[in-house]
């Protein structure tokens, strides 16, 4: 494993996607987020020049973007991916670690991936979702035996969220309801067919097994960001994860649509007053892994490969696969943002 020091501010970077744009001097271009800014803030390239070895030869380059929309109400982008030359941005659709969720969380974004490389200060295109995405991915995990809600979160994440939205007469309202789970979404890929997979930190199975939802026909966020996205498919990784240190996802990648990589990870931050962490310590955990699995079928359980253990590096953000099949990793470390690069002989 090859690290380099990113120099970004601020340090929480999330996700690595790369970039299909030819960029002179350099042989590699990915995308990371950077989740304690404004979706217009929080792009960064990381770009590698030619004919330097993997642990040299990295820069990392803020984007300043002009936002479609401009009313700063958007926070906490947790990951990246592309698609049909697009690079497109996720908020978590989660909340502060004590609560409520937060509508400023719940949106989607994208940008030319030529833009941006290319532009001086390309527009991105944002989409606000007022909680569409928490009630679609509900909806379609009705079926799913989930690790139960504790007391805290329901009362922190979900009625307090119910309750501000009615009190302050939210265009949201109603689109939280009391049965349901707050979702932590830190990781989506596209399927060869175009739709979206949302990698789930947070809920899990009842077993701890990780959890991915399809979005059906997920340009339609953009055309109407009010309408409701329609679900399809839900999966498990049946072989990561248990009752004992359950996993959620942290990143995801593909190259094709159908096979993906993923970083795996615990539940919530251990020491930070997490609310999921209070109600099941046992979400704290579950270590980091790369593990790689193909999505096929209507749904239910998928195996997963294991083809990396990170040991004791928990923070594992973001996970890039390039195009000579080396694996690229964003961590989060203190003080510091580090690329790893696993390289395979």
């Amino acid at each position: 494993m090859h690290e380099t020091d990113l120099h970004l501010e601020p340090n929480e970077a999330s996700d690595l996607t790369v970039i299909n744009v030819a960029n002179p001097g350099y042989d590699r271009t990915m995308l990371t987020v950077l989740d304690e800014a404004h979706a217009e803030d929080a792009l960064a390239l990381l770009i590698h020049q030619e004919n330097c070895p993997l642990d040299e030869g990295w820069e990392a380059r803020r984007v300043p973007t002009e936002p479609s929309t401009a009313d700063d109400k958007t926070e906490d982008a947790e990951a990246c991916a592309t698609r049909d030359g697009y690079a497109y941005l996720l908020g978590s659709q989660f909340g502060k670690k004590t609560g409520p969720l937060s509508a400023r969380r719940s949106w989607i974004a994208r940008i030319p991936e030529h833009d941006l490389v290319h532009a001086d200060k390309p527009t991105l295109e944002i989409a606000r979702l007022r909680f569409g995405l928490h009630r679609a991915v509900n909806d379609a995990l009705r079926g799913t035996a989930l690790l139960p809600l504790g007391k805290l979160a329901r009362e922190r994440y979900i009625d307090a969220t119910i309750k501000i939205g009615v009190k302050e007469n939210k265009r949201w309202a109603g689109r939280v309801q009391p049965e349901d789970q707050p979702i932590n979404v830190e990781a989506m890929e596209f399927t060869a067919e175009g739709s979206l997979l949302l990698g789930l930190r947070y809920p899990v199975t009842a077993e701890g097994h990780p959890l991915l939802v399809e979005i059906l026909h997920p340009e339609t966020l953009f055309e109407d960001p009010d309408a409701l996205p329609e679900p399809g498919r839900v999966f498990h990784l049946q072989n990561i994860g248990s009752a004992a240190a359950p996993a959620g996802f942290r990143a995801l990648d593909t190259r094709d649509g159908h096979s993906f990589d993923a970083v795996i990870g615990d539940l919530d931050a251990a020491n930070k007053s997490a609310t999921v962490l209070e109600d099941h310590p046992e979400g704290g955990e579950a270590a980091s892994e790369h593990v790689r699995f193909t999505v096929a079928g209507e749904g239910a359980g998928l195996t997963a490969e294991c083809v990396h253990h990170f040991g004791e590096i928990r923070r594992v953000e973001g996970v890039a696969i390039d195009h000579e099949g080396h694996s690229h990793f964003v961590i989060d470390e203190e003080g510091h943002v580090a690329l790893r690069t696993l390289v395979v002989e």
